[in-house]
């Protein structure tokens, strides 16, 4: 570890010698720290990711500065890219997930009446705001347009027989 920044300069030089040396040195430390971060089955393909990165920013060592730290920061910032990644592909496959289907299929007389009877307990303008927005799927603005009231009036009445339609349900 004491010769690291020494072979990081001459690295950063063109020393091939001394980058080789330096990542056959740095590779079991970046393994012990990546251990805090990811589970074993994926422990290679993030220290990998991090040597990437570390190839890449090679640059942005400064040789007056200790080399774990530097590399400490290369992991933890590896970790938060590979964790919102992760959030966000989670995302992306619940929001593309189809697997869902209602068991029974019911004609358009049928769907009708199961709305109306959901729809009952609430006064005529909450009914209105909640189909259009939930059923209909028509955005805020276009349901204060077709119900000709203000954006707000319709959030509000929106929020207001949604949380009827809980206490409803929740009593049967």
């Amino acid at each position: 570890m004491n010769e690291w920044p020494a072979l990081l300069q001459r690295a950063q030089q063109g020393d091939k010698q001394a980058y080789h040396t330096f990542l056959k040195a740095v590779v079991p430390f970046l393994r012990m720290r990546a251990r805090r971060y990811v589970a074993p089955q994926q422990l290679d393909d993030f220290v990998q990711d991090v040597l990437l990165t570390l190839h890449r920013i090679l640059h942005t060592y400064q040789g007056d500065l200790p080399v774990e730290p530097w590399l400490s920061g290369i992991l933890k910032h590896k970790h938060y890219e590979s964790w919102r990644q992760t959030a966000q592909e989670r995302t992306q496959s619940l929001a593309e997930d189809e697997s869902w289907h209602p068991t029974v299929e019911l004609d358009e007389d049928e769907q009708y009446s199961a709305v109306s009877r959901l729809l009952a307990p609430l006064s005529e303008v909450q009914a209105q705001a909640l189909y259009a927005t939930k059923v209909e799927e028509l955005s805020i603005t276009e349901t204060a347009t077709l119900l000709q009231r203000s954006a707000v009036w319709v959030k509000v009445n929106v929020y207001r027989a949604i949380q009827l339609l809980r206490t409803e349900l929740a009593e049967k």
